[in-house]
């Protein structure tokens, strides 16, 4: 199910509650910019690949990393999305998935620092480009909403 399935068609959704999240969907969008949100989430794997390959320039902080709070789309979740949309389902889904995506990729970063090199990679491959494709879907299904 896509973000606010229930907007295109739904009988579970009377029609001023679909106007209602209509509404509250555009509210929170506003500060959102929805391709570079994308693009900062696609960039970290660019960036963790260059890590575990020895070539980065950056110091990752597993502590750091974890935080979901701190990158643009985390911020845009814990102040707009959440004023405008917390009721939603898939928009806590859209969170908790996000902040599994920052879990992950600070794990990413402590298997590389304990030497469990493969076993970053292995995680990187699999769970990470999971959550980041879901995370890219929900901000898509925002868009075609929007």
């Amino acid at each position: 199910m896509g973000f606010f399935d229930f907007l295109k068609s739904s009988s579970s959704f009377s029609s001023d509650e679909a106007q209602a999240a209509q509404r509250a969907l555009a509210s929170a969008s506003r500060s959102l910019d929805i391709d570079v949100a994308i693009a900062a989430h696609e960039n970290w794997k660019i960036r963790l690949k260059a890590h575990l390959s020895g070539t980065s320039t950056e110091q990752f902080r597993p502590e750091v990393v974890c935080c979901d709070d701190q990158c643009d789309l985390g911020k845009w979740i814990y102040r707009d999305g959440e004023q405008y949309l917390s009721k939603y389902a898939t928009f806590a889904d859209l969170k908790a998935t996000h902040r599994m995506f920052h879990y992950t990729a600070s794990n990413i970063v402590s298997l590389q620092q304990s030497g469990n090199t493969n076993d970053a990679r292995t995680l990187l491959e699999g769970d990470f480009v999971k959550l980041s494709e879901k995370i890219r879907k929900r901000l898509n299904d925002m868009r075609a909403l929007g």
